[in-house]
């Protein structure tokens, strides 16, 4: 049942003054949703409009993603001044106010109208004003809606890659891999253990992977079931300096490497940093594993809240006619969907790739629930495999 029209002034007083006048979807004698904010975020009211584009659903998704982005407005307008606001429009648009869903911790929708042209939603929202990624809800929301990608780390340390080698790869240092790989944990992330890189992994691969060679590390990536893989090289040195005039040993990591997307050997993030620590060896590797960590997630997660959600379908017994019938009916059938990109073709066998604005989830569902044509067989974080029936 459509929910009476009111004013946005009656909406509001509702909420804020404790008016009679009851307008929140649940019905007239539910109290307004509440949040609780906690420190570093900011409570705002803010309301999303669109007009009418092709389906009620999508037009709804634009409403809400406009309220959102405008109560990150809000959020921001707290602790930054007009004026700022106006000089640094451009970097606040890209930066900030286009990944309005990573800065917000949570919402509710408290309000939403539908007339012959146009959807309104307002949402209650909490506003991160520290960044995302020291917020662990924020990033539990994010991988979620990502599918949840589990993450494998091929990080070596070794002394100099001169001497790198298939021979002694296998011997390389693998402690500031560990660290790095729980920096991720810590963050949310699901990983891949030790045990079961250690089972997957071969001397050769482990050599084409340290010199830079994303498909290997994709391949072995998706062998061990990781959606990400981070790869790269620490180098581990230390050298005499005089501090104060006293002679000093310092060690340092240099650190490159790079999270690459196994189902497409993409890179989503890469990461070159050196770490320098008087004294302890191990201290600096901490410091350097916890940099990297922060550096990749950053990347990684502002890439996600830019609201590009990539799932992918692996079809059998596809033809051309299959792949095209299908290829149409995504765009059209499910909502979020910007594009469907046909990457391989080989045989009977096909790869695309669903760009959206929706999650890996609600693609999935919405392929589910289009039917007819196809059995589903196979669901893996952000990866569908299906077949064509005959």
């Amino acid at each position: 049942m459509r929910t009476p029209a009111v004013t946005l002034a009656a909406l509001f007083c509702a909420l804020l003054a404790g008016c009679a006048q009851q307008v929140v979807v649940p019905g007239p004698s539910t109290p307004p949703p509440t949040v609780s904010a906690a420190a570093g975020e900011t409570e705002v009211l803010a309301e999303g409009v669109s007009a009418f584009s092709g389906g009620w659903d999508t037009t709804r998704d634009h409403a809400l993603s406009d309220a959102l982005r405008k109560a990150v407005e809000q959020g921001v307008g707290v602790f930054i001044d007009s004026e700022t606001r106006v000089q640094n429009f451009q970097l606040l648009s890209d930066r900030i106010y286009s990944r309005a869903r990573g800065y917000v911790s949570s919402y509710r929708i408290i309000h939403e109208e539908q007339s012959s042209d146009m959807y309104r939603v307002v949402v209650r929202a909490l506003v991160n004003s520290e960044g995302i990624e020291n917020d662990l809800a924020a990033i539990g929301l994010l991988l979620s809606e990502q599918g949840r990608p589990r993450v494998m780390v091929v990080v070596r340390e070794m002394e100099s890659t001169t001497s790198l080698s298939a021979a002694n790869a296998g011997a390389l240092g693998s402690m500031f891999e560990t660290q790095l790989l729980e920096g991720f944990r810590r963050k949310g992330f699901p990983v891949v253990d030790a045990a079961t890189t250690a089972r997957v992994l071969e001397r050769d691969q482990l050599l084409l992977i340290l010199e830079g060679d994303e498909r290997t590390a994709a391949l072995v990536g998706l062998e061990a079931g990781a959606e990400i893989i981070v790869s790269g090289t620490a180098l581990r040195s230390r050298e005499s300096r005089s501090i104060a005039g006293s002679p000093r040993e310092i060690h340092i990591f240099q650190v490159n490497s790079r999270a690459i997307n196994t189902r497409t050997a993409a890179v989503l993030a890469a990461s070159a940093t050196t770490t320098e620590v008087p004294f302890s060896e191990s201290q600096a590797r901490s410091q350097a594993s916890e940099k990297t960590a922060d550096q990749l997630i950053t990347s990684i997660l502002d890439g996600w809240a830019a609201g590009e959600n990539i799932t992918v379908i692996v079809a059998t017994n596809a033809d051309f006619q299959k792949l095209s019938e299908l290829r149409s009916r995504i765009r059209t059938g499910i909502r979020g969907v910007r594009d469907v990109v046909t990457r391989d073709f080989t045989g009977s066998r096909a790869t695309l790739e669903v760009v959206s604005e929706t999650s890996t989830r609600e693609v999935i569902e919405g392929l589910t629930e289009l039917g007819g044509g196809f059995t589903v067989t196979g669901l893996a974080g952000n990866r569908m495999e299906i077949r064509f029936t005959d």
